[in-house]
């Protein structure tokens, strides 16, 4: 059973349950980070990990590239090693028999979508060529952005024949922060402190 934590990178405010929506500016300064982890894991069992440096992955409905690199993911990715060596892991290559594995990658959405109104007779607009009210069009833009982190254990597969996920977090969304390059960059430090689970 995964356990969820959500917290605004940045804040000490913990968002659970009927807590109300994070304020939109509070949203364009820092960025919400959610984890959730099995807790029937002793995180303390495993001793080595591997994560592809300098590599994020990508999903996205705007592109068919699969990979996100460059300094935005060396600097992501260099700041995961960081904080999981100081938890006490020891990085290895994939090819070493690593105990855990730890994935990171961007999924992007942009999604344009309409809704229709029909308003009653003396609302909406009149047309002198139709000479009556017509229907109003509204067309709607929507972007997001979301890093997601996930670790594995490579020593356990499931009955799918997948290897069991342990631990995930979320942080987004980059495509409404000010800043999201710098910003989703510390947010790795707060997924972190809020997951006090990982470590030897």
């Amino acid at each position: 059973m995964l356990r969820s934590f959500i917290l605004m990178s940045g804040l000490g405010l913990l968002l659970a349950g009927c807590q109300p929506v994070p304020d939109a500016e509070e949203l364009n300064k820092n960025l919400v980070v959610e984890t959730d982890y099995d807790d029937k894991v002793n995180f303390r069992d495993f001793t080595t990990y591997t994560l592809p440096l300098d590599t994020l992955g990508l999903i996205s409905n705007t592109t068919k590239d699969t990979l996100q690199l460059g300094s935005y993911a060396r600097d992501i990715t260099q700041k995961i090693k960081a904080n999981m060596d100081a938890r006490g892991y020891t990085y290895v290559n994939k090819n070493q028999n690593p105990d855990l594995g730890f994935v990171a990658f961007l999924v992007s959405d942009f999604s344009v979508y309409q809704t229709i109104s029909y308003p009653s007779y003396g609302g909406g607009y009149y047309s002198s060529y139709y000479g009556y009210y017509y229907p109003r069009v509204n067309t709607y833009a929507t972007s997001s952005t979301v890093l997601i982190l996930q670790l594995v254990d490579l020593n356990t597969k499931t009955s799918q024949n997948q290897f069991k996920l342990i631990w995930r977090g979320f942080i987004g969304d980059l495509s409404s922060s000010a800043d999201p390059y710098q910003k989703s960059v510390e947010a790795i430090d707060q997924v972190f402190v809020q997951s006090t689970i990982i470590g030897k």
